[in-house]
């Protein structure tokens, strides 16, 4: 999970290790483009707007390096709108949550859904 406000990303890894997911967490996409070099993950939940590098540069960054990635965006950007790059990574509308979240439990469904989507 990539947020640059750490009261977000402690809420959101202790709500989805709750559901008995492994989370690590990043508060920029440099540092978790840093990650991907020495773990191996599944899912990325990520911030549109990030220090430095954005959401989406990091999005094309980590396919690169890790083609199997699965994507989620989580953003506050009420102009979010999906482009024809990120498209091309396989995120659709059903993958983008707008922050707030009033229920933290339709990211938990969003995170199960996509890793039993077939690629």
């Amino acid at each position: 999970m990539i947020d640059d406000e750490a009261s977000i990303r402690e809420s959101l890894s202790a709500f989805l290790e709750d559901y008995d997911y492994v989370v690590e967490s990043a508060e920029s996409a440099e540092e978790a483009l840093d990650m991907l070099q020495r773990e191996r993950f599944d899912v990325a939940i990520v911030d549109m707007r990030l220090p430095g590098e954005s959401g989406d540069v990091f999005i094309v960054k980590a396919a690169a390096l890790m083609q199997d990635l699965r994507f989620l965006i989580h953003t506050g950007s009420v102009e979010f709108h999906l482009t024809d790059i990120l498209k091309n990574h396989g995120i659709t509308a059903q993958h983008v949550y707008l922050k707030p979240l009033d229920d933290l439990t339709v990211l938990v469904e969003g995170v199960r859904t996509l890793l039993n989507e077939k690629r």
